[in-house]
């Protein structure tokens, strides 16, 4: 009687000791939406140490640096100036009389017909993607470093589930190896147990390899940011309800997301372009001055330069594809619009039905652990066997985790929403 008795205090701690206090109803005053979901995440200020000082954004920089220098070599404009030299010798056949003669030219192309305006629109319009670009690359690092985190969480949650289970199963194993002996068991009920004890190691050992897994994804990519402590998973809060209607949550994002603003910068840039080609069919001219000395000196000659290029069919068709390659582009942009607004509404109607799940899920769990605890005091009173009282736990024990693993997941799409629509970590403003 007195094993029996352990039995249940072993299984009794099991069900009595969840990883994440999914049982728990909301106080009175529930924490905002924001300060909800910072529970699930790193400091702002962490964060955004670990994002500047990872390799990701070092190389945002430099392209951010790459692109500000193109910009300025738009704005320079292609044309340089040119300096020639000249020497030459000339002889007069009748008196053999020789001399030396040299010419010195300065000499450059001039912007005409608006070209100097269009190419300082262009350089405007890569410093802004330039610019635009460092903030996205800041923006997927920030949704990165959150699909890490919450990685990690879930493996730990996994290996904390399995654990506490080990610990019951290694425990009913040398419970019933002691039963076995005085004969309150059967051999049946010991080989099951032991079954189960196995089980519980290999789940172990693969929880534990996922864990120290995630946990070195989020450590070698984001070597600046601590690793989640068990807390994270014992005091998160549930989650709000999105705020606001769909229709204007999709607006906000197709309008603030970094991709989209990238397309539609380029697309802007490409109509320059196309815009640019098509004034290069009218030539630049070519102006200069020159000064050459003749006959060894004796006369001296000073003059201006001008020549003109006559443009070929090259150039036509240079801006026939920089037209065909802007309309691609605007018509890409539209494309990029359906997708994203898809995607968003997609996005939301996932966050919405999995949040209602989660809540479904942690119901379940809860009844699937009345029915544990009322299984155990059934075996107490002498009805039903060591397995199904082992079988009933480990379903709670499992259901307990399957909500975990659900609260976790809305958790993550909560904050890669609200990062989507710039509401947190705003770090590229």
């Amino acid at each position: 009687m007195k094993l029996k008795t352990y039995a249940m205090c072993c299984v009794a701690a099991w069900l009595a000791g969840p990883v994440l206090s999914l049982a728990a109803e909301p106080s009175a005053v529930n924490p905002s939406a924001t300060q909800a979901l910072a529970a699930y995440l790193p400091a702002e200020a962490a964060a955004r140490d670990a994002l500047l000082s990872s390799p990701w954004m070092q190389a945002a920089r430099a392209e951010k640096d790459g692109w500000l220098a193109r910009a300025k070599v738009m704005g320079a404009g292609p044309h340089e100036f040119t300096v020639r030299s000249t020497m030459q010798r000339r002889q007069d056949v009748g008196n053999g009389t020789r001399w030396h003669e040299s010419m010195v030219s300065v000499e450059t192309p001039l912007r005409f017909w608006g070209k100097r305006g269009l190419d300082a629109d262009l350089e405007d319009k890569t410093q802004a993607y330039a610019e635009l670009g460092y903030a996205d690359a800041m923006h997927e690092g920030g949704r990165e470093l959150i699909q890490l985190w919450f990685a990690y969480l879930n493996a730990l949650a996994a290996e904390q589930n399995a654990s506490t289970a080990l610990d019951l199963t290694t425990k009913m194993q040398r419970m019933t190896q002691v039963q076995l002996k005085h004969g309150e068991v059967s051999k049946l009920d010991a080989e099951l147990a032991s079954a189960e004890q196995e089980r519980t190691q290999a789940a172990v050992a693969v929880a534990q390899a996922q864990r120290v897994s995630a946990a070195a994804m989020l450590q070698r990519r984001f070597p600046a940011l601590a690793l989640p402590s068990a807390s994270v998973l014992r005091d998160a809060p549930s989650l709000p309800t999105l705020a606001g209607g769909m229709g204007e949550m999709r607006q906000t994002y197709v309008d603030k997301n970094h991709e989209l603003n990238l397309m539609r910068l380029q697309a802007q840039r490409l109509r320059l372009s196309a815009d640019r080609a098509s004034r290069e069919r009218l030539p630049d001219p070519t102006v200069g001055v020159f000064s050459s000395r003749d006959k060894s000196g004796a006369e001296t000659v000073n003059g201006v330069l001008l020549s003109v290029p006559l443009p070929g069919s090259a150039k036509w068709y240079h801006h026939s594809a920089a037209v065909a390659d802007a309309q691609a582009a605007s018509d890409k942009v539209a494309l990029a619009e359906q997708q994203k607004s898809a995607a968003f509404e997609g996005l939301w109607a996932t966050y919405q039905n999995k949040r209602q799940a989660a809540e479904q899920l942690k119901s379940a769990a809860q009844r699937q652990t009345v029915a544990a605890d009322k299984s155990l005091k059934a075996y107490s009173l002498g009805e039903g066997s060591l397995a199904d009282v082992l079988l009933i736990a480990r379903m709670a024990s499992d259901n307990l985790h399957a909500a975990q693993r659900m609260q976790l997941e809305v958790a993550e799409l909560y904050a890669l929403i609200r990062l989507d629509l710039h509401e947190m970590w705003d770090f590229d403003e």
